[in-house]
């Protein structure tokens, strides 16, 4: 293994007509020549890390994740890349992360043009304006390319990342479009069983099943597949734009993005040919139209909604209400994994035992929770960080002291080498003493609140939206199984033990 790690990634700075593997293999081999020639060796494979997933985000980069979870390590000393906007093109979030990591951990950010170590003020600063800089060119350069799709959607073409079913992506006089292919016979029978067969959506993806004929993403056909079909008027010839416009929002302490259906959205003729006659498609739109929603209102009737997932298939679980019967929880994905269906009652008392062994545990933690020497860390971390401080001043007199001449630039290399080893030392005690600083629990605050979760299950005049809120406050997932009671009795309907994993929110 190395002590350097060479980090690659496309930009939309580089040329269209290159592929991602063809940018990064020519900007390894420039990296290669200069580790070589800088550190006397070539990277190894196994420290080289190839982004070939585009992501605006750092979270939508799973290989700037490892690397900046790699890089804790002490023994990495530094990080090589082609020029700092690889490493973060995002908002100024994304570029703090970058900042933080890499001064914190005293890793080195290594380019053909200029080494950055973010423990010195005058390079952290220069790194943040390339950071930002990057980040302007970036918003600048959306905004252009946002232009150009609308531009080329007015045209007719087609800019789907996927070509929808019966159709496959071509280029003519370069520009994209749609071409039917063998599938389209598929669309026409699922347009023919809704319509004229007067089939629901559930039906239609089993007799597809049964029939053997497969989706293009997935194992099986389910209604959603079918009702996105069915409305979608690429089959008439149209272009749609901004149906699913993206939005951003703040919840529970991340920004998370959101399709939303858009009212306000383009509808252009395209250039490709129809699969399906329009009268066709507009009977289709008029009974989807007439179906009545199974929701009467949007009021939640499900404390478990998006908490609540199938251990065997990781699909969400419905809370199912019946004529004749308690209402239940049951997989969405039933068909296909097998996972038996439980009384919700059954569920939420499972719920409740969870949350009470949870509670026992941290009884238990209370009660032998050690000795807090919070405050003393607290106080060895502000005395180191003003020594730092004070090195800091010392750092801008000796710059001074060269511009005045004073010192030669002899003089000045060696105590300015001094100063460093104080502090790496320095940063070195700083990072030592918050890892050991103990992490002290307020196991009190925290059976209070896990407490009161139970007390909101337990009482039935509380609605389902405020208990729903209270354990999306303390549990991030619950995944869902059963045991049968009787091994030799396993039908679908008979009676199974519930067994749940509960993963809390890391608070």
């Amino acid at each position: 293994m190395s002590e350097y790690l060479i980090y690659l990634r496309k930009s939309r700075a580089d040329s269209e007509s290159e592929t991602v593997e063809e940018v990064l293999s020519r900007h390894e081999k420039q990296l290669q020549e200069y580790a070589l020639k800088e550190l006397g060796y070539r990277i190894p494979e196994d420290d080289i890390y190839r982004e070939v997933v585009s992501g605006e985000t750092i979270d939508d980069r799973p290989e700037i994740n490892i690397l900046l979870r790699r890089i804790e390590n002490k023994d990495i000393k530094g990080v090589i890349t082609i020029e700092p906007q690889r490493l973060t093109r995002g908002d100024m979030l994304d570029c703090g992360t970058i900042v933080h990591v890499f001064r914190y951990t005293d890793t080195l950010i290594m380019t053909p043009n200029k080494v950055y170590d973010l423990s010195d003020k005058f390079d952290r600063k220069f790194f943040e304006m390339e950071l930002s800089r990057g980040n302007d060119y970036l918003e600048y350069t959306k905004e252009i390319l946002q232009r150009g799709k609308i531009a080329s959607v007015k045209n007719g073409d087609y800019l789907g990342n996927f070509s929808p079913l019966g159709y496959d992506k071509i280029k003519i006089d370069k520009s994209n479009t749609l071409t039917p292919n063998e599938d389209a016979e598929i669309v026409k029978l699922i347009f023919d069983l809704y319509v004229t067969e007067n089939m629901g959506w559930t039906r239609i993806a089993r007799q597809l099943d049964d029939m053997g004929v497969r989706p293009k993403r997935s194992d099986h056909w389910n209604q959603q597949t079918i009702r996105t079909i069915l409305q979608n008027p690429v089959y008439i010839g149209k272009i749609r734009w901004n149906y699913r416009k993206g939005v951003k929002s703040y919840e529970n302490g991340k920004i998370i993005r959101h399709t939303p259906r858009s009212q306000d959205y383009m509808l252009i003729d395209g250039k490709h040919p129809a699969i399906i006659d329009e009268e066709l498609f507009n009977k289709a739109q008029k009974i989807i139209g007439s179906k009545p929603k199974n929701k009467p209102s949007n009021k939640l009737i499900n404390p478990l909604a998006g908490l609540l997932f199938c251990k065997k298939c990781g699909k969400a679980l419905s809370y199912r209400t019946y004529n004749k019967c308690e209402p239940r929880y049951l997989c969405n994905n039933q068909v296909h994994c097998g996972c038996r269906s439980s009384k919700a009652d059954a569920v939420i008392q499972a719920v409740i035992d969870s949350v009470n062994v949870i509670i026992k545990d941290f009884e238990f933690k209370l009660e032998h929770q050690s000795v807090d020497n919070t405050e003393m860390y607290n106080n060895i971390i502000h005395n180191l960080e003003k020594e730092l401080n004070k090195l800091e001043l010392r750092q801008n007199e000796l710059y001074d002291l060269l511009e005045e001449k004073i010192y030669s630039r002899l003089v000045f290399t060696a105590r300015n080498n001094m100063l460093a080893v104080q502090r790496n030392e320095l940063n070195e005690k700083i990072k030592n003493a918050k890892m050991m600083k103990p992490i002290i629990i307020n196991y009190d605050e925290k059976i209070m609140k896990f407490s009161k979760v139970i007390e909101y299950l337990k009482n039935d005049q509380i609605d389902a939206d405020a208990k729903n809120k209270m354990l999306k406050s303390i549990i991030n997932r619950i995944e869902y199984s059963t045991i049968p009671v009787n091994k030799k009795n396993n039908g679908r309907w008979v009676e199974h033990n519930v067994q749940l994993d509960i993963y809390l929110i890391d608070r």
